[in-house]
């Protein structure tokens, strides 16, 4: 019985000298300071083209963190805008071992766009890594490398239906409304630059869709259509905003031009007015601006108006935000609806 008693408390014993063991190796752990790494990058400025996607633009290089025992560290690449501090980064976590991170054209360009960065403008991005290699252990941080990027804007291609006629030699590549909610409702913007070429057509593959009635008798700017009418046609030469409802076999062209207002321009009633310009099948105007907000609407009405919301990507929205205009200066401000769904703007301080 004494043996017995002897073992028992021997047991004891060694597990209370190993439970202290593991205690005081917790506390070594919990209370060790990693060394960061240190990371440098490729490049200090480069310019994103949708034609090199999947090609390599940029890659980080880095140390290992150095904990001062063998340790499994997991490093995540951090980019944020300069200026938010990470407070709320983009993170791209790292496999174990590897001291690097190639960014392709395209997966960073993406991250731009989601970032709010506007497309065609260089911006500052900011890289660093954080290693970590416990939950008790607070992670540790590189240095912070800046980077100078410009990004191009994301495409959507939108179900899309093909507006062919006299303005463009009827070709069906050249002009296209798009359906944004895919709901057979199609809108999009077509010049027709000559007024004894004001005829065309709605186009889907072997389908045409023509003059099928009128409610307005005096222009035959709306209506509907079938697949055996004639030719539809505007009133006369212009820049037009076009619709076309499937479901009901309903369009209009309402003819506009473009302006735009604000407190960084003339004040909010009266137009700045911008210019077609029909080889890039953009409005263009180049003036002084004050900082301050601006919004592009058309016809001098709030009936049609654009703006961009917050984070400002570059991409307009019907009765979107206020735009800013960061400081004095001229500028040449451009407002590109070539391409349906996808309505851009860019603002050059030059």
């Amino acid at each position: 019985m004494k043996a017995i008693a002897k073992i028992t408390f021997a047991l004891i014993l060694s597990l209370s000298i190993l439970i202290s063991a593991c205690e005081k190796d917790e506390t070594i752990i919990s209370t060790t300071n990693g060394t960061a790494p240190a990371v440098s990058v490729s490049a200090s400025s480069i310019v994103l083209s949708s034609e090199n996607a999947q090609q390599e633009a940029m890659h980080l290089n880095w140390e290992s963190a150095d904990y001062g025992f063998k340790a499994a560290v997991k490093y995540v690449v951090q980019m944020d805008k300069k200026g938010n501090n990470f407070a709320a980064p983009k993170e791209y976590g790292i496999d174990p071992g590897v001291l690097t991170q190639t960014f392709k054209v395209a997966d960073l360009n993406n991250s731009l766009n989601l970032m709010g960065l506007a497309p065609g403008t260089a911006s500052v991005v900011e890289f660093r890594v954080k290693a970590k290699v416990a939950e008790t252990i607070a992670p540790v941080y590189s240095n912070v490398v800046e980077l100078s990027v410009t990004p191009y804007p994301i495409i959507i291609v939108y179900p899309s239906v093909n507006v062919p006629g006299a303005q463009n030699g009827w070709n069906v590549k050249t002009d296209k409304v798009a359906s944004v909610y895919d709901n057979k409702i199609y809108e999009g913007y077509v010049n027709f630059p000559d007024p004894s070429a004001l005829i065309f057509k709605y186009n889907s593959g072997d389908i045409w869709y023509g003059w099928a009635s009128s409610s307005n008798t005096a222009s035959y700017a709306e209506g509907t259509f079938n697949t055996t009418g004639g030719n539809l046609f505007v009133p006369s030469a212009g820049y037009y905003l076009m619709k076309a409802d499937f479901n009901a076999n309903t369009w209009s062209a309402e003819k506009v031009t473009f302006g735009i207002v604000g407190d960084a321009v003339a004040g909010w009633e009266a137009d700045t007015e911008m210019a077609y310009d029909a080889t890039e099948r953009v409005w263009k105007v180049t003036a002084n601006f004050n900082a301050g907000p601006m919004k592009f609407r058309a016809n001098h009405s709030w009936g049609l108006n654009y703006g961009d919301n917050k984070p400002a990507n570059g991409f307009l929205k019907v009765n979107g935000e206020n735009i800013q205009i960061p400081a004095a200066g001229n500028y040449t401000v451009v407002l590109d609806l070539s391409n349906p769904g996808n309505y851009r703007y860019t603002i050059t301080k030059n």
